[in-house]
């Protein structure tokens, strides 16, 4: 193998915030043929996945001071 291999680059869809309070905020994937939505903790780390949307995926998205990236399933 070369040491110049790479895996190949991932696709990726950008998320925006559609609603917040004071402690969550929805996001939701602006492909439309994606549908991704999650909503994402403020004051104690937590997400919640409402719609999977396509989970082949790498989605990213962020508000002020709240940012999400490489989410981690176990």
């Amino acid at each position: 193998m070369a040491a110049d291999w790479a895996p190949p680059p991932m696709a990726s869809h950008e998320m925006a915030c559609e609603a917040e309070t004071s402690s969550e905020a929805l996001f939701v994937c602006l492909d439309e043929a994606c549908g991704r939505r999650v909503v994402v903790g403020k004051s104690r780390p937590r997400l919640t996945v409402i719609d999977r949307g396509d989970f082949s995926v790498r989605h990213a998205g962020s508000l002020g001071g709240v940012a999400f990236d490489a989410v981690a399933v176990a």
